[in-house]
């Protein structure tokens, strides 16, 4: 049995019709959006698999902007771009294990995508700090923020290691093999989202673990399911 996480293009159907939209918006403009703008203005229908075609289409704007913000900077650009892949694969590993904990739901494959936007406003934030003097500062307050991350991602794997369903009849997509894999490979993609990071706690390193603070669906699967 392979890892349930959720691949691109299965979560978005890439290639497949149905999703309508609007004419294309130059990024540059899409870039100074926020997101609800940006949907509202390109698509011409809002079903789930148009969200998601558009939360995508947003985010890779984003990115795209950002990467020609950094061609002057390969280091911190290389740095980004395995940030973003990391992130994605935090946020895919959570929906996956979210549909196993849940028993099934379309809406953990939709949250996936949707999460991009996020997690390319989260980079942009990197990108900013790294190539300014505020970025490396230090002080109690980022180191704060830095182990109130780490401690939280922490504090969800132990309860993810121990959690079983609480209602047999409703694991039907609960494998306790499959899921306690996936449990690892969520945990490994923490730590080198934090290995990148480094252990200086400034501004930018603590900005760049806020993303393990929170999860996709899990917290509160924890203690419901």
């Amino acid at each position: 049995m392979t890892p349930r996480f959720f691949p691109l293009a299965l979560l978005l159907g890439l290639g497949l019709p149905g999703a309508a939209h609007a004419a294309p918006l130059p990024c540059a403009l899409v870039s100074r959006l926020d997101l609800d703008t940006y949907l509202s203005l390109s698509l011409d229908h809002t079903s789930e698999a148009d969200l998601d075609q558009g939360s995508l289409a947003y985010a890779a704007c984003l990115s795209g902007q950002l990467s020609g913000e950094l061609a002057g900077s390969p280091n911190l650009a290389a740095r980004i771009g395995k940030l973003r892949e990391l992130y994605r694969q935090l946020r895919s590993l959570e929906g996956g294990l979210a549909y196993a904990m849940a028993g099934g739901g379309t809406m953990h494959s939709h949250a996936v995508p949707r999460s991009y936007p996020d997690i390319e406003r989260t980079l942009g934030s990197l990108a900013a700090l790294a190539s300014s003097p505020l970025g490396g500062q230090t002080g109690p307050r980022f180191q704060a923020s830095l182990t109130a991350s780490r401690q939280a991602f922490d504090a969800r794997i132990k309860a993810l290691k121990a959690w079983k369903p609480k209602d047999a009849a409703a694991s039907t997509f609960y494998d306790p093999k499959q899921f306690q894999a996936d449990v690892s490979r969520y945990a490994q993609t923490g730590a080198a989202i934090l290995q990148l990071l480094g252990n200086r706690a400034d501004a930018a390193t603590a900005a760049g673990a806020l993303p393990l603070s929170s999860a996709l669906f899990l917290d509160d699967y924890l203690s419901e399911f």
